[in-house]
């Protein structure tokens, strides 16, 4: 398959970085059928991408999460969330290589 018939090739490309919680479960929906879905999802990983659909799954300030936020003030146990997250991504920077040495 040539790049140019990939889903995020096909479609607006703005679906992959959408405003809206439906437009990235479609995102996520075409990345399903792309035969390069787990290369993307890895590659995504390893350039900590910030934001985003990628290989199928949103990501949100560097990390892989559950569903795209909507827009607005978090509920408690979304707050309680994100500073989980973020202490998870803080330990992984702790971990890297380049952290270590």
């Amino acid at each position: 398959m040539h790049w140019s018939e990939l889903p995020c090739a096909i479609e607006d490309g703005d679906l992959w970085f959408a405003a809206t919680s439906a437009d990235a479960d479609r995102a996520k929906e075409l990345c399903r059928t792309c035969p390069l879905q787990r290369s993307c999802l890895q590659g995504a990983i390893a350039r900590q991408e910030p934001h985003g659909v990628w290989g199928g799954e949103v990501f949100y300030e560097g990390i892989v999460v559950a569903r795209k936020r909507t827009r607005g003030r978090p509920r408690n146990g979304e707050l309680h969330q994100r500073d989980l997250e973020r202490q998870a991504r803080a330990n992984l920077r702790k971990n890297t290589p380049e952290a270590v040495a």
